[in-house]
């Protein structure tokens, strides 16, 4: 018979505090790999498409973002956010193409949402800016509903990590949309530097909250409201940039031929500040958005998927 002491020996509690601390180390190896390998899942994805065929554009890129019904869901309250401010050509530049809109726009459609708006406090008169911009072209046939908001349609919000920007009266029908779609035209700004998908919300906001944006700090209030503003999807009209007094023009135009698709706003106008040889550092608001959290604004940080259709 064996006694109470046979089963505790010194040579089994070192060889059981051997195994612990090998499981240990395993354990702790285990962990090292996968935040590694979760970190580079989680890296910041954009997806550039670059083309001429803006339907097929559209529609290769939203298949790279996991397909439209990933964003748009049967009986959603949709709403687009495209530059609509300007009576300028889709050839000048000014405002988003007409043709990346209606891809949009059919795409949400075949989704069977049960809402497509597209609110714009538009720079000029709206009735002369959507015929010029040739947003009522892009709209014919479809169900989206195309219309400058009256000041009874804003809503006066909070934003609670505003720094200088910390009320504003945003368009009601952005807040509320379940997928909200910003869809800027990249171009150069003659106070923001550029206009990409931050500065886009300027659009969003009413003349008084814009005024103010525009006397007290305009690249800090920009990156203020993108921390409450946030979209569902953004959609870059990079087709063709305007490189030089905007936002109206008419200015230089390159054509990069490209839309970039993204979720993460700085990351995408960080890619988009790219194309006019620019950084974060060159356009604050970008920057200052990336310190309050708002997304990624460092290049080799982020994935960019190419497509050429």
């Amino acid at each position: 018979m064996k006694s109470k002491n046979s089963k505790v020996t010194s040579k089994p509690a070192n060889l059981k505090r051997r195994t612990f601390l090998k499981a240990g180390a395993a354990v702790a190896a285990a962990a090292i790999v996968p935040a590694e390998t979760l970190a580079d899942e989680k890296k910041t994805k954009i997806v550039v498409v670059h083309g001429t065929n803006l339907a097929k554009m559209v529609e290769a890129g939203m298949a790279k973002m996991g397909g439209w019904d990933k964003f748009f869901k049967p009986g959603a309250k949709v709403a687009l956010k495209p530059n609509l401010a300007w009576n300028s050509t889709p050839e000048q530049g000014g405002n988003t193409h007409p043709d990346i809109l209606r891809a949009v726009i059919k795409g949400a459609e075949t989704c069977k949402v049960k809402q497509i708006l597209i609110p714009e406090n538009t720079c000029q008169p709206e009735k002369m800016t959507f015929k010029v911009s040739g947003a009522n072209d892009a709209i014919e046939g479809t169900s989206a509903k195309l219309y400058r908001p009256k000041p009874a349609e804003y809503k006066e919000v909070d934003v609670p990590k505003g720094k200088i920007c910390q009320k504003a009266k945003v368009t009601r029908d952005l807040i509320e949309a379940d997928c909200l779609v910003n869809m800027p035209v990249a171009k150069h700004h003659s106070g923001a530097t550029l206009t990409l998908s931050m500065k886009n919300w300027m659009g969003a906001v009413d003349n008084k909250t814009r005024r103010s944006w525009h006397r007290n700090g305009l690249h800090q209030c920009i990156a203020d409201f993108s921390t409450f503003l946030k979209p569902t999807l953004i959609v870059i009209d990079a087709t063709r940039i305007m490189l030089d007094h905007g936002p109206q023009g008419p200015g230089k135009l390159a054509h990069p031929h490209e839309i970039i698709f993204a979720t993460d706003p700085v990351a995408a106008d960080t890619y988009a500040a790219s194309l006019f040889k620019k950084t974060p550092e060159d356009v604050p608001h970008i920057k200052l958005a990336a310190e309050l959290g708002v997304g990624c604004a460092d290049l080799n940080k982020i994935d960019i998927e190419r497509v050429e259709v």
